[in-house]
């Protein structure tokens, strides 16, 4: 990982997020975006669109990620003790007893879950201290970033891992000036029911002809292993994906394989979650998923809440593979041979099917 790259890792990974409440990341995003003069939008759902266009009329493809980590916001405070709402996936076993850190007026605030997790996931919070305002949010009290040889540790891999690649993409196509015309969407409030990709379909945001890859970070599972190389994601724990963008991004990541020495790539139905592509695709969009195998997903450690894992060279083939995707959009025609092949050989043998 090279120092350009281990800094937006690190920055990005540092910020705080909870669903509905992404304002630092896309914030960042935004400073990202006006740093390389490059077209922003949001639509009226708060989601972002960041573009990258040059050359005469490149063919476009958008990459997504989503901004948000499994997290909480306050409901009432009186004095020390918080009354609070999990937002998100979360192991129960972790109330009462898990370390938080509570957003509230820009500041950190340490304190501790105090109740075990109701049914309509509210549990009572206990500050250090008293908090600025009413008002505010919080997650796991965990570092915000390690980097222990290949893996990165992180309070909120899921889905800042995506975002940090989709950004990387972006940077490296307009140092190196490509010919392309890539749409970075990041969208909000994933873990709550894909929210900010509702949001997407019904405001129109990106065209309907546009392929949209989705980025996720999704639980490791066997052939989704932490440090094999990004996941060309075949379906999730709902749906499976649409086939032809699917086998264009894995002959894609193949081809990349056969040519980029370092480069490795898996391919996995990743049944651990819903993801936004399923959304995606009950709309009929273009649609196809690329994830990073995830350790301790949702922060579920074995006794108490736990960073999440990714590795540092499946981060770095997951960039390697969205520049591939920039610079040659997939669309159908990587399935035309395929089909091609078959109707051949009906074709040559059909005559046997009909003597017998």
């Amino acid at each position: 990982m090279n120092s350009r790259l281990k800094k937006l890792t690190r920055d990005l990974l540092s910020l705080p997020t909870a669903p509905f409440h992404e304002e630092v990341v896309l914030a960042y995003i935004r400073e990202f975006a006006r740093k390389r003069a490059l077209d922003l939008k949001s639509d009226r759902y708060g989601n972002l669109v960041v573009r990258y266009r040059n050359g005469d009329r490149p063919k476009p493809v958008a990459l997504s990620a989503h901004t948000d980590h499994p997290g909480f916001e306050i409901l009432d405070v009186c004095g020390l003790d918080i009354s609070a709402r999990w937002l998100g996936g979360c192991d129960p076993n972790h109330f009462p007893g898990g370390a938080v850190t509570i957003i509230s007026g820009g500041e950190e605030i340490a304190g501790r879950a105090t109740s075990p997790l109701a049914k309509d996931k509210t549990f009572a919070v206990r500050s250090r201290r008293a908090l600025p305002n009413a008002n505010g949010f919080g997650y796991w009290r965990l570092k915000s970033v390690d980097f222990d040889g290949d893996r990165i540790k992180t309070k909120a891999a899921d889905n800042l891992a995506g975002c940090i690649a989709i950004l990387a993409t972006l940077d490296r196509l307009q140092q190196m000036g490509e010919v392309a015309d890539l749409r970075a969407v990041f969208t909000r409030a994933e873990e709550v029911g894909l929210l900010g990709a509702g949001g997407i379909v019904h405001a129109d945001t990106l065209p309907k002809r546009v392929p949209l890859i989705v980025l996720e970070a999704s639980k490791e599972l066997p052939g989704a292993k932490i440090g094999d190389g990004p996941v060309v994601r075949v379906g999730d724990a709902m749906t499976v994906f649409d086939p032809k963008i699917e086998f264009a991004l894995h002959t894609k990541a193949a081809n990349l394989q056969r040519t980029k020495r370092r480069f490795r790539y898996q391919r996995q139905l990743m049944s651990g979650g819903v993801c936004e592509v399923t959304l995606y695709a009950l709309h009929d969009l273009p649609v196809g998923g690329l994830a990073f195998p995830l350790g301790n997903y949702h922060n579920q450690g074995k006794r108490w809440p736990a960073q999440e894992v990714i590795s540092a060279l499946d981060l770095a083939g997951m960039i390697e593979l969205c520049f591939a995707i920039a610079m040659d959009p997939p669309t159908d025609r990587a399935w035309r041979p395929i089909a091609k092949r078959f109707s051949s050989a009906f074709n040559k043998q059909k005559r046997r099917l009909m003597q017998t």
